[in-house]
C-alpha cells in the first residue's frame, strides 16, 4: 500500500510540473534580463498553453498562436517542424519555455494536439509605426498579430529582403521573406500601402512585422482608380 502511494505521488508531482497557462502568463515581464530581451519568467520550465494558430510555415521551423482575445503578450512562437497545423486551428501544446534568438517560444514540444478547426483568426491589433520602433514599446507585441495602417515605404530592400516603411509615426522594419509562402512576394518601393498585416518578430536586435500571405499587402490605390466610373466612361462613345 505504501509503495503505490509514493507511485501515485511521484505521478503527481509529474503531472504539477506541466503547467497548464496562458499566453499572456508566459510572455509577461516587467524584467530586462541581462541582454536586454525581456526574457520569460517561466524560463525552462514545461508549460501547457492553448490557442489559435495565427500563422504557420515559419522559416525557423514551426507557427505562431494567439489567445482568442488578442492583445499584448499574448501571441507566442511554437518551435516545432513536424506540426501539422492551420491558420485557424486551435491547438493544446506542452514544451519548454525558451529564448529563440531574444525571441520567447516554446520548444522540445511532447503535445501538440488540435482540439477544433476552421476558428475565426483574431482581430489584429492596430499598432503604429513608431510604435515597433521602439524596443521596450514593441515587446508587448513580439509574436503578436498585429496591422498597420496607411504606410508608406522608406527604403529599398537589402539583402534579407527588408523594407522600411512609416506611416509618420517613426520607421520599422517590414520582412518579406518570414514565412514560406513569402518566399516570392515583393514589395513596392516609395509606394503607399493601406494596410499591411502580420506577425511581429525579434531579430538582429530589431523587432519587425512578417507578413504571412500575400492578402496582407493592401496597396493604395490611386485616387483617380479609386473613384473611377465605368459608366462616365463608355457613355462618351454613345
Amino acid at each position: 500500500m505504501k509503495r503505490i502511494l509514493i507511485l501515485i505521488s511521484i505521478l503527481a508531482c509529474a503531472v504539477c510540473q506541466v503547467e497548464a497557462i496562458s499566453i499572456y502568463e508566459v510572455q509577461f515581464t516587467s524584467s530586462r534580463g541581462s541582454d536586454g530581451t525581456f526574457p520569460s519568467p517561466y524560463m525552462g520550465k514545461d508549460v501547457t498553453l492553448e490557442g489559435i494558430v495565427t500563422a504557420t510555415d515559419y522559416r525557423e521551423g514551426g507557427f505562431f498562436i494567439s489567445e482568442k482575445l488578442n492583445g499584448p503578450w499574448r501571441g507566442i512562437l511554437i518551435l516545432d517542424r513536424n506540426a501539422k497545423v492551420q491558420r485557424g486551428d486551435y491547438v493544446k501544446t506542452t514544451g519548454t519555455v525558451s529564448e529563440y534568438y531574444g525571441m520567447t517560444c516554446l520548444q522540445n514540444i511532447s503535445q501538440n494536439r488540435v482540439l477544433s478547426t476552421n476558428n475565426p483568426l483574431p482581430q489584429p491589433v492596430l499598432l503604429t509605426t513608431g510604435q515597433l520602433a521602439h524596443p521596450e514599446e514593441a515587446e508587448a507585441y513580439e509574436s503578436v498579430y498585429i496591422r498597420f495602417l496607411n504606410v508608406s515605404t522608406m527604403a529599398n530592400k537589402s539583402s534579407k529582403n527588408s523594407l522600411m516603411v512609416t506611416d509618420g509615426s517613426g520607421t520599422c522594419f517590414v520582412l518579406c521573406n518570414l514565412f514560406n509562402s513569402q518566399r516570392n512576394s515583393k514589395m513596392s518601393t516609395n509606394a503607399q500601402y493601406a494596410s499591411l498585416t502580420g506577425i511581429v518578430v525579434y531579430g538582429f536586435s530589431q523587432f519587425a512585422l512578417g507578413p504571412i500571405t500575400p492578402a496582407d499587402y493592401n496597396i493604395l490605390q490611386p485616387t483617380f482608380i479609386q473613384n473611377r466610373s465605368w459608366g462616365r466612361i463608355k457613355s462618351i462613345y454613345r
